[in-house]
C-alpha cells in the first residue's frame, strides 16, 4: 500500500500541474499579469490581480484555477496543513461549480473541461494528504476522465498535451504499481510519447510553456537524462521568472551538469543571497536543495571534504515530499566514499538512495554502484 500511495502521489503532482490557454480570450492580458506573478512567487500580488480578474472576466478558462493555486501556495507559508487543506478544498468546490456551469453553457469549448478536470484532480491531492485513499483515487479518476475528454479539442488548444503527456510519461516508469494504477484510469504508459506531448506544450503554446518547461527540466535532469535539454528548459524559465527560487535551483544544476562550473558558482552565490528573502516555508524546503548543489559543486572542484559537509546537511535536513534532490545527495555521498575507499559507508548511502523508490536515474546508478564500486 505504501508504494501504491507514493505512486499515486507522483501521478497527482504531475496531473495537477495546470496548463494555460493558447486560445485568446477577453481579459487575457490582465490574467497573464496574475499568472506571471504566481510563477514569480509573488502570491499576494497574484491573488489580488486574479481576484479582480475573476469578477471582471468570469468566463475566462484559466483565471479560477490559478487563483485557487495561488491561495494554496500563500496559505502554505502561514497556516498548518489542516487549515491549508480545508481552505483549498472550499476554493476548489467553488471553482468546480463554476467550471461545471461553464461546461454546460459552452459544450464545444474543451478548455473548460480541461480546467474542470484540473480542479477535480487537485482535490485528490488534498485527500491524499489526509490519507483518505478511496476519496483520493475517485477524485483522481474523475479529474483525469474530464481531462481525457478535453483531448478532443487538442487541435484548438495545445494545453491538454501537458497533463496528458506528463501522466503518460510517469505511467511509463518501471514501477508496476504505477502502471496498474495508470491502466485502471485508462492511461497508456509511454515515457517516449509522454515527453513528445510535453515538448509540444512547451514549444507550441502561448501560456502552457511555463509549466511544461519546468516539468521537462526536472524530467531531463533527474529521470530521462539529457543534460543539454535540461539546461535549456531550466534556463528558459529561470530567466523569465528570476524571483522563482525553485527555477534558479534547477538552472544551477543544469549549469553544473554541462560543465559550466564558473557560471554555476556565480548562480549559487546569488541563490545564497536570495534564500533569506524567501518565505519561511520555502527556506525550509529549499535550503537542503541548495546544500546538495553546493555539495555537487565542491565534488566537481575536487574538494570532497566540503562536499560531504554540504551533502550531509542536505540529507539530515531534507523537508520535501519531492525527494529527487535527496536521491542525488545520497548517490553522490556514496560515490565520494567509494573514492575514499570507504566501501561500507558507500554501500550504506547507495542502499538509502534505492530505498526511496522514486524511479530517478540516481536510484539506477545506486543499484549499479552497490554491486560495483564507483571508480571516478
Amino acid at each position: 500500500m505504501r508504494i501504491f500511495n507514493a505512486a499515486l502521489k507522483y501521478i497527482l503532482l504531475f496531473l495537477c500541474a495546470f496548463s494555460l490557454s493558447l486560445t485568446q480570450h477577453k481579459g487575457d492580458a490582465f490574467v497573464k499579469q496574475g499568472v506571471d506573478a504566481f510563477f514569480n512567487y509573488e502570491f499576494e500580488k497574484s491573488i489580488e490581480i486574479l481576484s479582480k480578474a475573476r469578477s471582471a472576466y468570469p468566463d475566462h478558462p484559466v483565471v479560477h484555477v490559478v487563483w485557487a493555486a495561488a491561495w494554496y501556495h500563500f496559505d502554505q507559508s502561514i497556516y498548518s496543513a489542516d487549515s491549508v487543506y480545508s481552505n483549498f478544498e472550499k476554493r476548489l468546490n467553488e471553482i468546480e461549480f463554476l467550471y461545471d456551469s461553464l461546461v454546460v453553457a459552452y459544450p464545444d469549448n474543451f478548455e473548460y473541461l480541461l480546467y474542470l478536470g484540473t480542479s477535480q484532480s487537485l482535490k485528490a491531492r488534498i485527500y491524499l494528504g489526509e490519507k483518505k485513499y478511496l476519496s483520493t483515487f475517485y477524485a483522481a479518476y474523475k479529474g483525469f476522465k474530464s481531462i481525457q475528454k478535453s483531448e478532443q479539442g487538442a487541435d484548438k488548444t495545445k494545453d491538454v498535451y501537458l497533463p496528458i503527456g506528463v501522466i503518460e510519461w510517469y505511467a511509463g516508469l518501471k514501477n508496476p504499481f504505477i502502471q496498474i494504477a495508470a491502466r485502471s484510469m485508462g492511461i497508456n504508459p509511454s515515457r517516449k510519447e509522454g515527453i513528445k506531448k510535453m515538448e509540444v506544450a512547451a514549444n507550441e503554446s502561448a501560456w502552457a510553456w511555463i509549466e511544461a518547461m519546468s516539468i521537462l527540466s526536472i524530467t531531463y535532469q533527474f529521470f530521462d537524462l539529457n543534460k543539454e535539454k535540461g539546461l535549456l528548459a531550466s534556463e528558459t524559465v529561470s530567466k523569465k521568472f528570476p524571483d522563482n527560487f525553485g527555477y534558479g535551483l534547477y538552472y544551477a544544476l543544469g549549469l553544473m551538469q554541462n560543465g559550466k562550473i564558473d557560471e554555476a558558482k556565480k548562480k549559487l552565490k546569488s541563490l545564497n543571497m536570495q534564500l533569506s528573502d524567501q518565505r519561511p516555508y520555502h527556506q525550509k524546503r529549499y535550503n537542503p536543495y541548495l546544500s546538495y548543489l553546493w555539495g555537487n559543486y565542491y565534488f566537481l572542484t575536487e574538494n570532497n571534504k566540503a562536499a560531504l559537509e554540504y551533502l550531509n546537511n542536505c540529507i539530515n535536513n531534507y523537508n520535501s515530499d519531492l525527494d529527487i534532490f535527496l536521491a542525488k545527495a545520497l548517490l553522490l555521498k556514496g560515490k565520494i566514499h567509494d573514492i575514499q575507499n570507504n566501501r561500507f559507508e558507500a554501500r550504506r548511502a547507495y542502499k538509502e538512495c534505492i530505498k526511496l523508490k522514486n524511479q530517478t536515474a540516481a536510484m539506477d546508478f545506486a543499484k549499479q554502484y552497490l554491486n560495483e564500486p564507483y571508480k571516478g
